[in-house]
């Protein structure tokens, strides 16, 4: 039975762009180990093909949402760029890859403090449902504004990777997900 399980595993996490390595890092995490992190020391770094017109302060949605009896609140945590590098593109015989920009962000100064509102709301003792949310979105309008065109083709190709602690390193949510153009919102 244990191979079994360990056989549909495989099979499901081969066909999905997260890593399996991924999956069983985070199988034994609880919501609360989310809130014991300092949030200064998480990094996202997020690596896309260099033709692509991409701001990842626009583009990648990280927020929570809070229902209670009073109603629903959303808070948004918005992330600024730490740094940004380009590797440049590989032509080899068995490996063709295009440039791909790197960049690493943080948490913002404003993300920080309304982490702290959500460990408020989470710990005041009144019954509430609190949910996390990630995304990555491609708009025409997190691209430039002179530029229709964000250059994502069939090659285009998104990583994401997330680093909760200083001294730890990074683990990959996403790995080379495939961006197709129908994902693209005007």
């Amino acid at each position: 039975m244990k191979t079994i399980i360990i056989l549909c595993t495989l099979l499901l996490t081969a066909c999905s762009s997260i890593p399996l390595a991924t999956i069983i890092h985070f199988s034994d995490a609880k919501p609360d180990d989310f809130f014991t992190v300092d949030p200064k020391g998480i990094l996202v770094k997020v690596s896309i093909n260099t033709m692509v017109t991409f701001d990842p302060t626009l583009a990648i949605n990280l927020s929570a949402s809070i229902k209670d009896s009073t109603g629903e609140r959303f808070i948004a945590f918005p992330l600024e760029i730490v740094k940004k590098s380009t590797q440049n593109a590989i032509e080899g015989f068995f490996n063709n890859s295009p440039a791909i920009d790197i960049y690493t962000l943080k948490l913002s100064s404003i993300a920080i403090a309304n982490l702290e509102v959500l460990q408020r709301e989470r710990t005041s003792g009144l019954k509430k449902r609190v949910g996390l949310t990630a995304g990555v979105h491609f708009s025409k309008k997190t691209g430039k504004a002179d530029n229709n065109n964000l250059g994502i083709d069939e090659n285009t190709v998104l990583s994401v990777s997330l680093k909760l602690t200083q001294n730890s390193e990074f683990i990959t949510l996403i790995d080379n997900w495939k961006v197709g153009d129908d994902l693209v919102k005007n």
